[in-house]
């Protein structure tokens, strides 16, 4: 059996019963294969859980790629990437909610997002996500890890507010996309940021 039928075997289980399967040896019996097999593949369910998301955030990451032209802004590509990103995961919104419990309060550090982190965080470094308040950085290491940070943040709070919103077609996690891109790029494209990042240098000496 192939990596792919496996993992679709394995979100389609946790779609019908809302829970994974009891252990690795009653997993393969249902897909009659043997636990080895799975195991050439997966060590175990944690590490299906994780390329499931990040195989919707590669696909998601793909689309906007496909969709976006060359000369659009950062955050006109953000935003298509987060529109398709909701399109995407909405179809597999029971999945999802089973992978990423809301009742955990927070998403970052949740081993399911550990390798979509990394794609996503690559999308941002391939696409030169600058902006004029980080100038003064000097290229290189802090200002990559200032900015994939504050992506990532930005990632995991829209993520929850889909994971959260209830209101009809998700149209609340659109506005919410929306104006969270417009706050952090107003945020950057001022001193404000800079002003943050230089008091955070001041205070990190005096500690």
């Amino acid at each position: 059996m192939k990596k792919e039928d496996i993992l679709a075997a394995y979100s389609e289980f946790i779609t019908k019963h809302n829970k994974r399967p009891l252990n690795m040896a009653t997993f393969a019996e249902s897909l009659k294969i043997s636990e080895v097999e799975i195991y050439e593949f997966y060590s175990d369910f944690s590490v299906m859980d994780a390329e499931i998301m990040n195989h919707f955030i590669l696909n998601a990451i793909d689309l906007t790629k496909k969709s976006s032209d060359q000369g659009e802004s950062n955050k006109e590509i953000l935003l298509i990437f987060y529109y398709t990103l909701v399109e995407v995961l909405k179809a597999n919104r029971s999945l999802i909610l089973f992978l990423l419990p809301v009742n955990q309060g927070a998403l970052n550090g949740i081993k399911a997002l550990s390798s979509s982190k990394k794609s996503f965080l690559d999308f941002i470094e391939e696409n030169e996500f600058d902006t004029n308040a980080f100038q003064f950085l000097p290229d290189g290491s802090i200002k990559t890890n200032v900015i994939k940070t504050g992506a990532w943040v930005q990632f995991c709070s829209i993520l929850m507010y889909w994971l959260k919103d209830t209101s009809p077609d998700f149209e609340k996690t659109d506005l919410f996309i929306e104006k969270s891109l417009k706050l952090s790029f107003d945020i950057v494209d001022s001193s404000v940021a800079e002003s943050f990042i230089d008091f955070g240098k001041f205070m990190f000496s005096k500690s």
